[in-house]
């Protein structure tokens, strides 16, 4: 059994709530599917090739695309994005 440290579990629970800041935003009529945008909208003073790199290597992480696919299929919208 492994024993986590509370700020482990601190960063950990920040870090998913970002992600799902991240896809609430992407999935934002304001952000429009845009992974850039959303980013941006979470990290304002980055700079834009920042924040398109670390869009993108957010929708790579399965945590994000099973969060992705749980949002749409609840909005009923599977398969369009």
């Amino acid at each position: 059994m492994e024993v986590f440290s509370g700020d482990t579990l601190a960063k950990t629970f920040k870090g998913m709530m970002q992600e799902a800041s991240f896809v609430s935003y992407y999935l934002s009529a304001e952000c429009d599917k845009n992974a850039t945008r959303a980013y941006l909208k979470l990290h304002p003073r980055i700079k834009y090739q920042s924040a398109k790199s670390s869009a993108s290597r957010l929708l790579k992480k399965p945590s994000v695309r099973y969060m992705l696919n749980r949002m749409l299929e609840k909005a009923g919208n599977i398969g369009k994005s």
